[in-house]
């Protein structure tokens, strides 16, 4: 009777050994996944600097994408057919060899095979977006703009004339020269004094006594930006600590963004819904700077890296919702 109980245990738990590992295996392809591949691309989200992985193991066999996760920079060496198209179509931005052995990358295909599959069949197909309209430069940035193209054309004016002017020989007046041009540097010192004087009172200095209603952890890496609740400090936090795929955000709350980088140095701009700069702070590996803003129209905000960082720099963005 025993042993007629143990055969049955058997036959009911052998069959889901394989789905338990597959399961696994799949959850440590997750945190790969975040770690290693999450800054370039997406499993249904559209391509990023490089293309979105959903349904990648139906498009090519498992052999190429095993070899092809483990040593990229070879296959593209040996001008793989395949290899050499998707560096064209991105870019010429080449994927690096990310240090993956054959059972990670195994791994990454298991997650890729089980998020592909799961978003494929519970999300209906999305309409093609509109293009967004041009916006209207508005205030202070059309003022900034005037400004800076009334200098631009006196500083191109002053040269030409100089240009012209010193095309023949002369005697000049040493004595009057180095005047004026003391004149010009006491100008231009009192404007750049006065300059100061009006706007630093109105620089987002933090005030230690305001709390912020709401903390969000930025952690910047090639390509990406990535929200959480709690601090992410290196890549081995990613796929561990939780991230926002979506951050809402409350009109009129004060929010602070904790900003880090996890490689190089960063820009982290925020964008109103009329695409104008608001705020802006740099994200540098090792520092944590606090930026604290209190966005009252509601809408998408986007976030842009401010400062150039490689090749995959003009993919870098993401964004918030204000409502």
């Amino acid at each position: 009777m025993r042993y007629l109980a143990a055969v049955l245990l058997l036959c009911v738990l052998v069959p889901f050994a394989p789905a338990r590992a597959e399961n696994e295996a799949a959850d440590r392809g997750r945190i790969l996944f975040e770690q290693k591949c999450a800054s370039c691309h997406t499993i249904g989200g559209g391509a990023r600097v490089g293309p979105d992985l959903q349904g990648a193991h139906q498009r090519r066999s498992e052999e190429w994408l095993l070899r092809f996760v483990t040593e990229p920079d070879r296959m593209i060496a040996e001008k793989d057919e395949i290899a050499v198209r998707l560096v064209e179509q991105f870019n010429r931005i080449v994927m690096p060899n990310l240090g993956l052995q054959a059972s990670e990358a195994r791994e990454l295909l298991a997650h890729i095979k089980l998020v592909g599959g799961t978003q494929a069949a519970a999300a209906p197909p999305q309409p093609a977006a509109a293009p967004l309209p041009r916006p209207d430069l508005i205030a202070p940035q059309s003022i900034v703009l005037g400004v800076f193209l009334f200098v631009s054309a006196i500083i191109v004016l002053v040269f030409a004339w100089v240009g012209f002017s010193t095309r023949q020989p002369e005697e000049v007046n040493v004595k009057k020269a180095y005047g004026f041009r003391k004149a010009l540097f006491a100008t231009a010192s009192a404007v750049v004094v006065a300059t100061l004087v009006m706007t630093m009172p109105g620089a987002p200095y933090a005030v230690a006594s305001l709390k912020a209603d709401r903390i969000v952890y930025v952690a910047a890496r090639q390509f990406d930006f990535v929200f959480s609740d709690e601090p992410i400090t290196s890549a081995a936090d990613l796929g561990r600590i939780p991230t926002m795929r979506h951050l809402d955000l409350p009109a009129n709350a004060l929010v602070e963004f904790r900003v880090t980088s996890l490689d190089v140095n960063h820009g982290f701009g925020v964008y109103g819904p009329e695409r104008q700069l608001l705020a802006q702070t740099q994200a540098m590996p090792g520092y944590v700077n606090r930026l604290r803003v209190s966005l009252a129209q509601p809408g998408h905000y986007k976030v842009f890296c401010l400062e150039y960082c490689a090749a995959g720099h003009h993919a870098m963005q993401s964004g918030f919702d204000v409502k």
